[in-house]
């Protein structure tokens, strides 16, 4: 089996994106029953503002994996323009389709352009858009039966959109500082897996497999299960019992950086 690169070993198989992709999709449509609800994590967005971004995103990577190049700039919203009196459910599976046809073509080692520089792979995209879902598909749960009402991230899956969110900190931020960093290091921890997260001005370290809690350099330690973590880490509201205490300062620029990533 190929191996793609990961943090702390996190990766999954194709055979297991492509089956939380399916049930996420099919979970994240159910769900959709009221378009003009308000989506809780996403603020000023309905369900059908929601579903209209996850058709944009389908189509967006559709065409990258067509042309194997980046497509063309043009504002990201167009990518989800639905026509005047179509189902925006309907749509979306349309697009499902289409999408997991390509992402199934080639093996995930295939080259492939990917914006995420370390991996140019069709595997990148396996793993972007099972995880890009499963987070939508909170969203729609969430705008039914409120964030507390919504399922949880499948742990494996979860787990590994912890590595994969954490892995986009060490993109440089020579355009954005944060003059308040000065090497501190936060322990990020859930299930068997941690990550260490050491916080400089204009770059950051993550190093999988920070080690025991107890024996930690950390300064600062946020930690939960799966889902409750990588819910966390992405700003959803709700109850993700979390638990999360040290240096308050390293804390605060953590949250700073994953601000910066999710806007």
């Amino acid at each position: 089996m190929t191996t793609h690169p990961s943090l702390d070993g996190t990766r999954l198989t194709t055979e297991a994106y492509l089956e939380h992709l399916d049930a996420d999709v099919a979970a994240l449509l159910d769900s959709a029953t009221d378009l003009a609800a308000d989506v809780p994590g996403c603020p000023g967005w309905t369900v059908r503002d929601l579903l209209s971004h996850v058709v944009g995103v389908y189509r967006h990577k559709i065409v990258a994996l067509d042309t194997d190049a980046q497509p063309e700039q043009q504002g990201f919203d167009s990518w989800g323009v639905i026509a005047e009196g179509a189902d925006p459910r309907e749509v979306l599976r349309e697009e499902y389709t289409a999408l997991r046809e390509r992402l199934t073509a080639r093996d995930a080692s295939a080259a492939k352009y990917a914006w995420w520089p370390s991996e140019q792979t069709v595997g990148f995209w396996q793993r972007r858009m099972a995880q890009e879902t499963a987070v939508h598909r909170w969203d729609a749960q969430s705008a039914l039966d409120g964030p507390d009402g919504a399922d949880p991230v499948a742990d494996d899956l979860a787990v590994d959109g912890v590595d994969e969110l954490l892995g986009w900190l060490t993109w440089p931020w020579d355009d954005e500082p944060q003059p308040a960093a000065s090497g501190q290091s936060v322990l990020v921890s859930t299930a068997d897996h941690s990550w260490t997260v050491t916080l400089h001005p204009t770059r950051v370290e993550v190093v999988g497999g920070g080690g025991d809690v107890s024996t930690s350099t950390a300064v600062a330690l946020v930690a939960g299960e799966p889902s409750g973590l990588l819910l966390h880490l992405w700003g959803r509201p709700g109850e993700h019992g979390i638990a999360s205490g040290g240096d308050t300062v390293a804390l605060d620029l953590l949250r700073e950086r994953l601000v910066m990533l999710a806007t």
